[in-house]
């Protein structure tokens, strides 16, 4: 291995031990000679020469306006690293004392969350992509049935049928215009569905949990969707979903196949 090699290794960057090597085999030189020797263009030998100056291992000459540099003794390579030997280690306590206050400040600020914006329709099938990609056990869900095959009909490659591979257990509640059939989707091996009518309040969005991620997506107008990260908020929109599976139970009257459209 060669001495620049063994510098980089002890302390220096690439250029500095390139310098350094130069300048031992000169002995002394100016800056000029030292960027031919070393091959390193002249502006960068220059900040190279500066900082070897600041670390204590080269010492800047100045005799008939001429400026040439000349290595210090070696000792001062074992001086460098025993000075930052020392600012490691004041470092170290310094962090071990700011730990307690830390984790006390982590555990009142809690958790942070993530949020991502799409849009587009590009936008959507991104966030349908993070769905199958995180690969969930169990998925709840919410949409608008028939706005999301209008917009997302189902095809041989869509997120729905590689969702389905995943043998994922899922839950969902389908909304649909009682004015319109009902179009058919086929149901997941581990699926269980329940139909709501939204007879005041329009549904036009999708809402998906999975892990620990919301995915809220408006699937009508302007295409657009926010994933969120973070298991307290998730958390709450679980409970807020299990109120809604409550609540669709009692529509489950649906019974009648007469009113799915099939395919």
């Amino acid at each position: 291995m060669s001495l620049a090699k063994k510098l980089q290794q002890i302390c220096l960057t690439e250029k500095e031990a390139r310098i350094y090597e130069s300048l031992l085999e000169a002995g002394e030189a100016p800056a000029q000679e030292l960027a031919i020797r070393s091959g390193i263009n002249r502006a960068t030998t220059y900040i190279a020469l500066d900082n070897l100056v600041s670390l204590g291992l080269v010492r800047r000459l100045n005799e008939k306006n001429k400026t040439t540099f000349r290595l210090e003794s070696p000792q001062q390579i074992m001086d460098l690293l025993e000075r930052k030997k020392e600012d490691v280690e004041v470092k170290i306590k310094l962090a071990k004392e700011m730990l307690p206050e830390l984790e006390m400040l982590e555990k009142v600020t809690g958790e942070k969350a993530v949020v991502r914006f799409f849009e587009g329709r590009e936008g959507i099938k991104m966030i349908q992509q993070d769905i199958v990609h995180s690969k969930p056990k169990n998925v709840e869900e919410i949409y608008n049935i028939n706005v999301a095959l209008k917009n997302f009909p189902v095809s041989p490659n869509d997120h729905r049928q590689n969702l389905k591979k995943r043998k994922m257990f899922d839950r969902a509640i389908a909304i649909y215009d009682p004015k319109e059939p009902i179009p058919h989707l086929p149901l997941f091996p581990h699926e269980e569905r329940r139909y709501l009518p939204h007879n005041k309040i329009r549904f036009n969005a999708e809402f998906f949990l999975y892990n620990n991620k919301a995915a809220i997506l408006s699937v009508k107008g302007k295409y657009m969707g926010v994933i969120i990260e973070n298991k307290p908020i998730v958390e709450g929109f679980k409970f807020l979903f299990e109120l809604a599976w409550l609540g669709a139970d009692k529509y489950q009257a649906l019974k009648n196949e007469k009113k799915i459209k099939k395919p």
